[in-house]
């Protein structure tokens, strides 16, 4: 994985690039745009329960400990509408969801309770995750435009698992056969992001996109940081109607705490994406 800093700085250098390269041959007018599309991610996520009085504190890696493939596609939707001529509102919305059934070969510790080796586990994680903001175009020509974006971007996760298998309770000395052991984590974490974003229209046919946003806070009960980028370029064959291609990076780092316990929730991809456009 590239560190968040490297990342943003890439895709700022690719803004910037967007901008000085900038000449006057086509026109980026269009009222709304929708893109459906098709993501293959390398992920790397983990889940921690913390008690208040210091007697829970264990981390499960859902990849090493759970066995969940680290590469998956997901399918997504994203639109803009501009409301003004420099005023637009986005909207991205990623349905995720991983399950996995194995036999773990080290002990696995989940709510302090110790899942031996060699227990059949099964494990379902679903996230959905809708990503909202405002964009203002701070610089604006017709074949290039820079927007300043802040918006949510709010994750709702929900991991189970089920586990058959000698179990150490907790304060327990002996294991005991279970075939019923269940856990599960709710989180929901709505998340601020600010960001820069920049369209170069090359030809008609032709268009450039790049997208860095970070933020960090606590919020009430909530805190953590986020940081995404994006690059992509799009083919149109039409006035209407394109395909696309991208390449993103995503990190999530968020703890929700509640009056016994908090949970902290990490989550890190890199992505390639193939995706359906049109415009109007």
């Amino acid at each position: 994985m590239l560190s968040d800093t490297r990342i943003i700085s890439w895709v700022l250098s690719s803004i910037i690039m967007l901008f000085m390269s900038a000449s006057t041959q086509a026109a980026l007018d269009e009222l709304y745009r929708i893109s459906v599309g098709t993501s293959i991610s390398n992920f790397n996520s983990e889940i921690k329960i913390n008690s208040r009085d210091g007697s829970i504190n264990t981390g499960v890696d859902l990849e090493s400990d759970l066995g969940f493939d680290s590469q998956l596609s997901y399918n997504w939707i994203s639109g803009w509408y501009r409301v003004a001529d420099n005023h637009r509102l986005s909207l991205t919305y990623n349905p995720i969801q991983r399950s996995t059934f194995w036999s773990n070969q080290n002990d696995v510790v989940i709510d302090n309770t110790t899942i031996k080796a060699g227990a059949a586990i099964s494990s379902v994680v679903k996230s959905n995750i809708f990503d909202f903001s405002y964009i203002y175009s701070l610089y604006r020509k017709p074949e290039f435009e820079l927007g300043l974006s802040a918006g949510v971007y709010w994750l709702r996760n929900n991991a189970r698992v089920s586990a058959a298998g000698n179990v150490l309770a907790e304060g327990e000395i002996t294991p005991v056969f279970k075939s019923d052991y269940f856990a599960e984590q709710k989180l929901q974490a709505p998340m601020p992001l600010f960001g820069l974003s920049a369209t170069y229209e090359i030809s008609p046919s032709w268009r450039a996109n790049a997208s860095a946003r970070y933020f960090a806070l606590q919020v009430s009960k909530v805190k953590g940081s986020i940081m995404s980028a994006n690059i992509s370029t799009e083919y149109y064959f039409n006035s209407n109607w394109g395909i696309g291609a991208g390449l993103s990076a995503f990190s999530l780092k968020v703890e929700s705490a509640n009056v016994v316990t908090s949970n902290f929730f990490e989550w890190s991809h890199n992505s390639a994406q193939l995706y359906a456009v049109y415009k109007y």
